[in-house]
Formats: C-alpha cells, structure tokens, sequence
C-alpha cells in the first residue's frame, strides 16, 4: 500500500487524480458522454492539443471529433493508421496484401508532436498494443474497434446468459 501511495507523489499525478475524480463525483457520475468528459478533462488539466491516432475506416468520425475539440478550443493534430504507406510484405513476407496499418509509425510521429493528450479511436486490437507499447503520452481510448456490435463491445455480454 505505501509504495502505491507514494506513486501518487509524481509531479502531476495528484492534479490529474482529482481532475479525473471531479468528472464522476458529486453526483455527476453518468451525467457526462465520454466526448464531453475528455473536452471537461482537458480543460481542467490546461491542454490546448489533443491528437487523434485512428483507423482509417473511422475517417468521417475523426474529421467530426476535429471539429468538435476545435470549436472547444483545443488544436487538434492527427495521424491515421496508415502513416508511411508501409505494406503488410514490408512488415513481414508471409503477408501479401497493401498498404496496411501502421502502430508503431502512428506512436512515433504523435511523440514528436506537441500534444498534450492523444485520444485513441478504433485500432485493431493487437495493433493498439503495440501502438500502446511505444506510444510516450498520456492516451484515453474515445472509440474501440468492434465491427461486430458497431464499435460497443460490451453489447456482446447482454447475448450472454448466466
């Protein structure tokens, strides 16, 4: 328990603590969409930029999202999954197909940028672990991909009888 706690001691952490505690307490939990809990967020924190690291099949969403962060004012930089134009060959021979997802390249290009927060909207899984492994910034998840129950993936538990 004391070496938890003193975790908490981290330049920053206690402020991000109770900013993220003041989204939820005093009755305002459920009372904020996700969108508006990271716009309340960030404010709170002081961020001015935010980046979008997305799939590319997510496109129209991530130009909405833009907009909305902008009109809230924050500058919005952003970086799909397909940086680089690499092809799935390049990554590995036994793969053939084209251009294809690109993790590590988004991860890398958002770290040298100047974002305060990058905001993570429908990778594959498996490629957002490893866009997760080398990412170097505070990241929160906006959107997960799930083709199957139209990007909510807890909608697969109400099928599910106990």
């Amino acid at each position: 328990r004391g070496s938890v706690l003193s975790e908490y001691e981290a330049p920053g952490t206690v402020r991000l603590y109770e900013n993220a505690d003041s989204l939820v307490s005093g009755g305002r939990a459920g009372t904020l969409s996700r969108l508006e809990e990271i716009i309340e967020f960030c404010k709170a924190q002081g961020y001015s930029e935010v980046a979008l690291a997305y799939c590319y099949s997510m496109e129209k969403e991530a130009v909405k999202l833009k907009k909305i962060f902008e009109k809230n004012s924050l500058a919005v930089s952003s970086c799909r999954c397909t940086i680089n134009g690499i092809k799935e060959s390049d990554i590995s021979p036994s793969l053939k197909g084209g251009v294809n997802c690109n993790p590590i390249g988004q991860a890398l290009d958002l770290n040298s940028g100047s974002a305060d927060l990058v905001i993570e909207m429908g990778l594959c899984l498996g490629h957002d672990i490893l866009f997760h492994k080398y990412l170097e910034k505070p990241f929160t998840v906006f959107a997960v991909k799930d083709r199957v129950y139209h990007h909510n993936p807890l909608a697969a538990l109400e099928e599910i009888k106990e």
